[in-house]
């Protein structure tokens, strides 16, 4: 009788480490596949990030390109557009770091670090037709006085 006892006792504990293998096995393969999902969204990510920090030096293909060089106290650059997709390329010529700050027609877009001085930097912005202000930011984001107009007709 204890021999049967042992036997079915055996056979169970035999059973029951089987089960938990398979769980463990279940649960590695499980962690792992999470694993590699997570590493595609974090490559993803990285890689669309390091496209947005590249998109800052270069103009996108297809947007009109303006050109447009700031200095410590002036911003020289079109008066006039055509409304769409346009990359300002914004050179800073002055002694000092200095932004560029686009603000109408329900658009607001600057540098979130302002361009060195010799530094050449593109901001991508879509213009309707309308009346723009441009500015020159000081360091703490400040907007100072209007430096120029810009009309997109």
């Amino acid at each position: 009788m204890k021999r049967i006892f042992l036997l079915v006792f055996a056979g169970l504990v035999s059973t029951a480490l089987a089960q938990v293998e398979d769980t463990a096995k279940d649960v590695v393969h499980s962690t792992v596949q999470g694993t590699k999902k997570a590493a595609h969204k974090v490559a993803n990510g990285a890689r669309k990030a390091v496209e947005k920090i590249e998109d800052v030096f270069t103009p996108e293909p297809d947007a009109h390109r303006v050109d447009v060089t700031v200095t410590d106290d002036k911003i020289d650059m079109p008066a006039s557009l055509k409304p769409g997709k346009t990359a300002f390329v914004i050179k800073n010529d002055g002694k000092t770091m200095q932004n560029f700050e686009l603000e109408g027609e329900d658009v607001d877009r600057q540098f979130m670090k302002a361009p060195n001085p010799g530094e050449t930097k593109v901001l991508h912005v879509t213009l309707e037709r309308g009346t723009y202000k441009v500015y020159s930011p000081d360091s703490n984001g400040e907007k100072g006085s209007e430096k120029a107009t810009l009309r997109v007709k």
